[in-house]
This record gives structure tokens, C-alpha cells and sequence, in this order.
């Protein structure tokens, strides 16, 4: 199919997990995907993998927490190719990624917070402040974030990332009013629990069996199915959809709290 046919398409954090698996799936749709990635040979590996498919694509090594680099990125995007159609921010930084944990709160630490939110948020943003003159002046274009279910409520860890991931929300419907009259379509998934390769790292079988009760489909989620979403959106059939949060949860966040042990509770007792 080509519901991206000749679209220029920059990903972020595209060496792996949602990001490879949007890189090959917006590929497979006939776009032109610059996969980029902090680390540069996993960008390169996601690109071997679409040409031998058959698709078209260029790795960059960025740093998402650099300014001047997300800069570059637009800059060498516009250099390659003329213009930029699609822009998806997913690359993130949780507290796994930086030097002190995130779980405590009384332990809250200033220089963590801000180091994920130059990635998680900035990232994004300031990505976006250099692709949209670009967007102005061809008469639209798509931008799309990875924000999380973690944004909709509280939590008892991660401190920094679900704040973020409550900033990426609010850019998301800023960016879409602030240009959408002008053909700037923004929105932004809300991912749940992913089996991405860092997700597998850090789960454990007993933890990924609690997960499923939470879900209200029968399989945690995978993320081909983040990536069907982002072509989606992605693509002109979105056209009518600016300023929204996906959720991708399996259902997740769709009943009470209490479900998952109202469930436990009356199963018939053999």
C-alpha cells in the first residue's frame, strides 16, 4: 500500500522498539524515513533493514537532548530532501536512563527531572520549532508524539517521566491550535504497557502475567500496534484529527480501578 507514498518522515528514538517497528511500517507505505537514534548503528541497522525491503530511507545519529543536533536533523532533512511531511517525536528518557533513580520522592532530584525533560519534552518541542517553518511553507504537514498513559494519573515511582509525559499533552494541543489553521496537524499516542526491548529488560514473567489482568484485551501490547496508529495519523486519512491523545493501552485505563480484583473476586469456585 502507499498511504505514505513519497512522504519524508524523520522518527526519533527509531533504533528500536515503537520507533524501529514505525520506521519499517511508514516505509512499507512508501515514505521516505529518516531513522534517527542517540545510538547511530542501531539507526543504521533499521535503515539496512528497510532498503533490503525495498524501502527508502537514511540514518542520523541524534541526541534528543541537544539542541543544536534536533536542529541539524530538520537542517540535513531539508538538505536531503526539500521538504519534511511527518515528524514523530518518540525518542524518551526515563529514570532507567540517568544517573539517580526516580522512586523515591523525598529524594526528588532537580538534575534528574531536568534531564529527562530536555529529552522527553524539549526533544520534542524544540524539533518541532525547526520543522514547522519548513511545514508552513509547503502548506502542512503531520507532527506526532509518544507521550504515555503514565500523563493520565498519579503514580508511586517514575516521578519525572509522568511529568513530562503530562508537558508532551499540553505541547501537543498548543502546537495543533497555534497552527492547525495553517495545515499543521499535531497529535500524540498514549502508549501502555509495550513489549519493547527495554520493557523486557527490566519485566519479569510474574510482572508481565499482573500487567495482562490490567489489560482488557487478551495480550500485552506490542510495538507494531503503536506504529499502526502512528501511520494513522500519520497518514491524509487523518486529515480531520489535530490535538489528540490516543490511548493504546489494551483497554487499560477504559475501566474503574477496581476491575482487575472485582475479576478475582467472582470467578466461580470450582
Amino acid at each position: 500500500m502507499d498511504r505514505l507514498k513519497d512522504k519524508v518522515s524523520i522518527i526519533t528514538g527509531a533504533g528500536s522498539g515503537i520507533g524501529r517497528a514505525t520506521a519499517l511500517r511508514f516505509a512499507s507505505e512508501g515514505a521516505i524515513v529518516v531513522v534517527t537514534d542517540i545510538r547511530g548503528n542501531t539507526a543504521a541497522a533499521v535503515v539496512d533493514e528497510i532498503k533490503n525491503s525495498g524501502g527508502r530511507a537514511v540514518s542520523m545519529a541524534i541526541d534528543c537532548g541537544v539542541e543544536s543536533q534536533l536542529r541539524d536533523m530538520i537542517d540535513n532533512t531539508i538538505a536531503q530532501f526539500g521538504r519534511i511531511d511527518v515528524l514523530y517525536n518518540n525518542a524518551i528518557k526515563t529514570a532507567d536512563m540517568v544517573k539517580k533513580s526516580d522512586d523515591n520522592f523525598l529524594e526528588f532530584d532537580r538534575e534528574t527531572f531536568y534531564e529527562i525533560v530536555d529529552v522527553n519534552v524539549l526533544g520534542g518541542v524544540l524539533a518541532s520549532k525547526y520543522a514547522i517553518p519548513h511545514m508552513l511553507k509547503q502548506g502542512g504537514g503531520a507532527i506526532l508524539f509518544t507521550s504515555s498513559t503514565s500523563s493520565l494519573g498519579g503514580d508511586i515511582a517514575q516521578f519525572s517521566y509522568g511529568a513530562t509525559k503530562a508537558m508532551v499533552n499540553w505541547y501537543v494541543q498548543t502546537i495543533a491550535t497555534t497552527f492547525g489553521k495553517q495545515g499543521i496537524r499535531c497529535n500524540a499516542i498514549l502508549p501502555g504497557v509495550i513489549q519493547t526491548p527495554s520493557q523486557k529488560a527490566w519485566s519479569t514473567p510474574e510482572m508481565d502475567k499482573e500487567f495482562l489482568e490490567l489489560q482488557n484485551v487478551p495480550r500485552l501490547g506490542l510495538p507494531e500496534d503503536i506504529a499502526a496508529l502512528a501511520l494513522f495519523l500519520a497518514s491524509d486519512e487523518a486529515m480531520y484529527i489535530n490535538g489528540a491523545h490516543y490511548r493504546c493501552d489494551g483497554g487499560m485505563t477504559a475501566g474503574v480501578p477496581f476491575v482487575p480484583l472485582m475479576r478475582k473476586l467472582l470467578v466461580p469456585k470450582s
